[in-house]
């Protein structure tokens, strides 16, 4: 059993390219740091993973059969590039059976599911070379406005321009954090997060609107009214670049994880 036998067999073509592409992307850019041994890189590359794609497993308007997809497919994804993690694992072992006794995927999945769990639960293979870097493309545009989702709190952010030919959005982050997904009337006229374009970022992997992971969700379309805030001052760049993992540890330096 191959890991592409099972990920083609979940059926969930746009969730595993996601997954594939993000993890393909972060793994490159951990293996490009000097480490210790294979352990520390697997504990940069897994946790920044679990914490987005939390949003999808954890979410009470996601279907049990997507969870359960999305478990296979990020233990399998792991393993694939070479790293392994128990609770992972567990959690994809047992979304195996449920898919099983749902129904939800196709006969050939339960009768390979033996060698399906055989492979989970089998130590990977470390890799050997950096993988390939995923082609950048965004799916979104000017003027849409997003809430991103980050350990139960949200925040919004304005795009105000696409870098490159569709390569990744550029957008600028309003000021506060909410409970929910706010309303485009939430952020009638408010302020930017930090002044003089600090809170603008071009994130590489924002790519696809609906979100396979959840994270990121619309919430409007072509706004036309971005966050109050002073122009980037000469000399101080027009904005930071970061990737759609990387952004968690921007928004925790933006907002500090306060309630504002």
């Amino acid at each position: 059993m191959r890991h592409r036998q099972i990920l083609d067999k979940l059926a969930a073509r746009g969730l595993v390219q996601a997954l594939d592409e993000e993890l393909a992307r972060w793994v490159r850019e951990q293996m490009a740091y000097p480490v210790s041994s294979y352990a520390e890189l697997e504990r940069a590359v897994i946790p920044p993973i679990l914490v987005r794609w939390r949003c999808l497993l954890d979410a009470d308007d996601a279907s049990p059969a997507t969870k359960h997809v999305a478990w296979v497919a990020l233990a399998t994804l792991l393993h694939k590039y070479g790293f392994r993690d128990d609770a992972i694992t567990s959690m994809a072992l047992a979304a195996v059976d449920e898919l099983n006794r749902h129904v939800v995927l196709s006969d050939a999945f339960e009768r390979q599911s033996p060698a399906v769990k055989s492979l989970l639960r089998s130590t990977p293979a470390p890799l050997t070379r950096r993988p390939r870097l995923p082609r950048n493309v965004t799916f979104l545009r000017p003027g849409d406005v997003l809430s991103i989702e980050l350990s139960g709190r949200f925040h919004a952010a304005y795009v105000r321009d696409l870098h490159g030919i569709n390569e990744f959005p550029v957008i600028e982050f309003y000021t506060g954090t909410f409970a929910q997904p706010p309303t485009p009337a939430q952020l009638e006229s408010r302020d930017a997060a930090r002044g003089h374009g600090r809170a603008r970022f071009g994130v590489v992997g924002m790519t696809c609107l609906p979100d396979p992971a959840g994270q990121v969700r619309a919430i409007a379309a072509q706004h036309r009214q971005a966050p109050h805030g002073a122009d980037p001052l000469p000399g101080r760049g027009l904005w930071q670049l970061t990737d759609i993992l990387n952004l968690q540890r921007d928004l925790r330096r933006l907002f500090g994880g306060a309630d504002r």
